[in-house]
Parts: C-alpha cells; sequence; structure tokens
C-alpha cells in the first residue's frame, strides 16, 4: 500500500478516476433529493472530485429536480445517469419507457446547458426471462436503442440488469450477447450488494458477468455494495460484502491479461488489502503488473463506474488505509 499522505500515487488515482456514481437517494443512505443533489454538487467541486463520475437519479423524481435545480447557481454541467421505471411484465415496461423518454426528453430541453444525459440505466422485466419470452430479447433492447436515439438524435449508453438470483449462467450469457448484438455503446449492469444478504451476488456471479461481458467486448458497470475498498465480512448485512479493489481489480485483469475463472474468484475473493499495490506506473497485483495506459483503457471501455449511496466511505477508507 502507497504511504503518501499529501496525493495519491498515479496509480490509484487512474484505478479509481471517475469511479463513483453518486446514489445518495437510495438505501442504505435514503436521502432527500434535494440533500443528494447538493452533495454531489459539493462533491464534484472538491479535493477528490476526480473519483466522482454521474449523478443517479430515477426519471420519475425529475420534475422534483427542476424544482430544486430552478432555485440553484450551478457552475458548469452536471452528468447525469438516469434509471428507468422498469416494470415485471413487458407491457409494464413499454409503458414506463414510454413515460420516462417524455420525462428525460423535457428535462433536458429545460436543462440543456446545465445537465448532460449521459446513460440511461434500465432492468429488464421478469417476463423477459420466461421460456416463451426470451428469444425477444434482442427484439426488445433494439426497439428501447432505437427509441432513445429517435428522442434524442445520438446514440445514449444504455444500461441494462437482469436479476441473477435464479440461472445466472444462462440469464448472463443471454443479455449480454443481446447487447453485444445492438452495436453500439451499451453495456451490462451488474448489482454487487445491497441492505440485504440475499443481495449480494457470489464472487462465481461476478467472475462469470466479467469473463461474458469480456468475450463479447460488452462494457459493464456496477451497482451498489460497493462501499469498501476490500472484501470483508459486514456485520450489518449479514453478509460479505465485496471491495471494489477487488472487483474493478479483477476486470481491469481480465481485460489485460485474459484472467480465466479461477485467478478471478482468487482476487474476488482476497480480502488482504497488501495484495493491491499502487505505484506512480499502475497497479500491481501479486507480482502481475497493469500499465497507467492499460488501466485507463480498461476503465474507459470495459470497467466503468459503481453506483454507491455513499461518496464519503468509500474516501474514509482510503484515508484510513493511507492510500489517500
Amino acid at each position: 500500500m502507497t504511504t503518501n499522505h499529501t496525493k495519491p500515487v498515479t496509480g490509484l488515482k487512474t484505478f479509481t478516476n471517475k469511479i463513483i456514481d453518486y446514489a445518495g437517494l437510495f438505501p442504505p443512505a435514503s436521502l432527500e433529493l434535494a440533500q443528494a443533489f447538493h452533495n454531489f454538487v459539493f462533491y464534484s467541486q472538491g479535493e477528490f472530485k476526480w473519483m466522482l463520475n454521474k449523478f443517479i437519479i430515477p426519471a420519475k423524481r425529475l420534475p422534483d429536480l427542476e424544482k430544486i435545480m430552478n432555485g440553484m447557481t450551478i457552475d458548469g454541467c452536471i452528468p447525469f445517469s438516469i434509471l428507468g421505471s422498469s416494470g415485471d411484465t413487458l407491457s409494464e415496461f413499454d409503458s414506463n419507457f414510454l413515460n420516462d423518454i417524455e420525462l428525460i426528453s423535457g428535462f433536458k430541453n429545460r436543462f440543456d446547458e446545465i445537465a448532460s444525459i449521459d446513460a440511461i440505466e434500465l432492468r429488464l422485466p421478469k417476463e423477459l426471462f420466461m421460456p416463451d419470452r426470451i428469444e425477444v430479447m434482442p427484439d426488445i433492447m433494439t426497439s428501447v436503442y432505437d427509441r432513445m436515439e429517435k428522442t434524442f438524435g445520438k446514440n445514449k449508453p444504455i444500461f441494462f440488469e437482469a436479476n441473477l438470483n435464479e440461472d445466472h449462467e444462462a440469464r448472463i450469457i443471454r443479455v449480454v450477447e443481446s447487447i453485444a448484438g445492438l452495436d453500439s455503446s451499451c453495456g451490462f449492469k451488474i448489482r454487487t450488494g445491497g441492505t440485504e444478504p440475499s443481495s449480494f451476488p457470489s464472487p462465481e456471479q461476478i467472475a462469470f458477468a466479467i469473463m461474458t461481458c469480456c468475450e463479447f467486448d460488452v462494457p459493464m458497470k456496477c451497482t451498489a455494495g460497493l462501499h469498501h475498498p476490500i472484501r470483508h465480512f459486514n456485520d450489518g448485512v449479514s453478509s460479505y460484502m465485496h471491495g471494489f479493489f477487488n472487483v474493478f481489480g479483477a476486470a481491469i485483469l481480465a481485460y489485460t491479461n485474459n484472467f480465466d475463472e479461477e485467478e478471478l474468484l482468487e482476487i474476488l475473493n482476497d480480502e488482504d488489502p497488501y495484495e493491491f499495490i499502487f505505484k506512480e506506473s499502475g497497479f500491481e497485483y501479486k507480482e502481475i503488473e497493469v500499465t497507467n495506459e492499460e488501466i485507463a483503457e480498461a476503465r474507459e471501455k470495459f470497467i466503468l463506474s459503481y453506483g454507491s449511496c455513499s461518496f464519503d466511505e468509500p474516501l474514509d477508507d482510503l484515508k484510513t488505509m493511507e492510500f489517500l
């Protein structure tokens, strides 16, 4: 570990550059919208703003945010990732998506100078994974993508999420393969935690997702559960929590060094922070080195960011570990 107290070494800064999508609205923080948005603006002007990426907000909350933003002076442009409303059935999903597009479009038109819609996140409906529906998944994704392009006039990355509690390998392959068929910058979203033990996927599920996305050249992002750098057992949720060093380190090494499942599981399960070494030249894990250029490419093209309801907790841990 680094003992630099004044600034992070270049390897760490490259590894964690724009890594956190701030999701203060969501559990366990569950902040009021005004507080969460003001936090984001504050963080985006602070010492560690380089770790901050987008503000995550559900499309249905955009009218509430408009009222807040109307009373603010905002310097620069705020990047947003919008959560779609989804739905359990295909008809609910379709109806909600049309309504979401209308809300997003109206918000963009009113705040075009200070708001950038950088990504859309959509949970695929449960009905789509029924045996008699799964074959239409590529068509559903294409329809969503085409509607977005028609509305905004250019490609917007869409990250598709699927429930992985059942038959995760088949589901991951089907979703990632369908995303790859879009021939776009769309990606796969994996849930890496939550407030209940059942919300945390196994290391095997994460490893399989990483390998599959690598195989199909599909970018991925994570959401929830990655408040801390290193994997550990958390008494509050009675579960092992994945670390963002572990998950992003595994993805970077898969992308740059073709790590196989056994190698990915080793890094995903590692609870020793001293195995994660950051240098001016890059990142090292068990004598395997990745240059800053390789890290930057993997972060830009493959493992993009993770949603977190806290920006302070990851920073506090890094400071305690003397990385910052």
